[in-house]
């Protein structure tokens, strides 16, 4: 009986690997070397002719913009980035603050959003008028800092969650000139059995480094637009740049 149902998973299952190979779906993939597209090989014991392995990627809404300029600079400004601040009870929460806001740090740099964007890795976390007073010292036009309001790493082993809020400010004027937002789960998905397919998602290497970077990205494209006048800088959510 359990070999008639392999070979019946075979049998259903071959038109499916015939279609996939004649759209280049098998050697496309192959090539890729699993990188970011799904992997997909004849299962060897055949009770599962299709197995499919693909990165797992992040759930995210869009992100929320809750104060916005009304038209670009002149030039591009230049701008200082502060740690942002945790805001939930963290062990070493400066240590946290400083190593996750590199990720949003690098992924702005990546974007070429502003003429010139300095991490102020000693500064202390955000705190709007300190930010601003550092600012001015520095002579940056603008000052980027915010929060992590939600911060959970699972690991290779659970769902991962980060929700983080970002803020442009004007330092001649201290106008708040952007507030963003936006929130983004990795959830846990090992194997699932779908009978003539099985599908196998991996765990990135560091999934909260991965979700910040990603809302980093989508939170950063609106300023970048607005920062150049309009023209926005299209780099991908896994841009090598940023690492």
């Amino acid at each position: 009986m359990k070999s008639f149902q392999a070979a019946l998973r075979c049998v259903l299952a071959l038109p499916l690997l015939v279609a996939l190979t004649a759209c280049g779906a098998v050697s496309s993939i192959s090539s890729a070397g699993g990188a970011v597209a799904p992997k997909i090989n004849l299962a060897g014991d055949a009770k599962t002719p299709l197995q499919i392995q693909l990165t797992n990627w992040v759930r995210r809404a869009k992100p929320q913009i809750y104060v916005k300029p009304s038209h670009s600079p002149d030039k591009a400004p230049t701008a200082l980035f502060v740690p942002l601040r945790v805001t939930q009870e963290i062990r070493d929460p400066v240590s946290v603050s400083r190593n996750l806001s590199r990720t949003v740090w690098q992924a702005w740099l990546s974007l070429k959003t502003f003429a010139v964007l300095e991490f102020a890795g000693d500064a202390q976390p955000y705190n709007p008028e300190r930010a601003l007073a550092l600012g001015r010292k520095k002579g940056a036009d603008l000052v980027v800092g915010g929060y992590i309001t939600h911060y959970l790493d699972g690991g290779h082993t659970g769902a991962s969650e980060v929700s983080i809020s970002l803020e442009v400010w004007e330092t001649a004027t201290g106008t708040l000139l952007w507030s963003l937002a936006q929130g983004g789960l990795l959830e846990y998905q090992s194997y699932h059995d779908f009978y003539l397919v099985s599908l196998r998602t991996r765990q990135p290497m560091d999934p909260p480094a991965l979700i910040l970077y990603t809302l980093a990205i989508e939170c950063g494209r609106p300023v970048a637009a607005w920062a150049n006048g309009g023209e926005q800088e299209t780099s991908g959510f896994f841009d090598p740049k940023a690492f």
